[in-house]
């Protein structure tokens, strides 16, 4: 139990790095594109709790040059960046809205009814499908179930 509170609270460090962004998420506000620091890849590793090669592989790179890239300091490319905080602001939403990372994370892995029985996890390896997944969230929160 100990090992999930210090997982919790480092979760909430990394949300609350992020909080801007989950802020104009929530509020479902345009914003312009940005271009992230490729260092925010160990923030989206450790909330989704991916493998390293499999995240990279989902940005279009191996994991060999996200590392040189955090060694250089550079930034992702805005696609890149908007998958990266993507992916944060949904696990966000979901521990928020299922009350734990572990019930969201359960949750991602059975078929969805409001997503046609798709399993969700199977369909947020984009930018697409991760606001599919956001809509379906939204309307759990505010119980739209039909």
């Amino acid at each position: 139990m100990n090992n999930s509170l210090s997982e919790n609270s480092a979760l909430k460090k990394i949300y609350k790095q992020y909080a801007g962004y989950i802020q104009h998420e929530e509020q479902n506000t345009l914003s312009e594109p940005e271009t992230i620091y490729a260092s925010a890849f160990n923030d989206m590793i450790a909330v989704a709790n991916y493998d390293k090669d499999f995240a990279a592989g989902l940005l279009d790179v191996s994991y060999k040059t996200v590392t040189r890239y955090q060694k250089e300091n550079k930034k992702f490319s805005p696609l890149q960046s908007e998958y990266v905080l993507k992916t944060i602001v949904l696990f966000h939403k979901g521990a928020k809205v299922f009350g734990t990372a572990d019930s969201f994370n359960r949750w991602l892995d059975k078929p969805a009814y409001g997503l046609g029985n798709l399993i969700p996890r199977n369909i947020i390896t984009n930018v697409t499908g991760i606001n599919f997944v956001l809509d379906e969230l939204n309307r759990i929160e505010h119980g739209d179930l039909a």
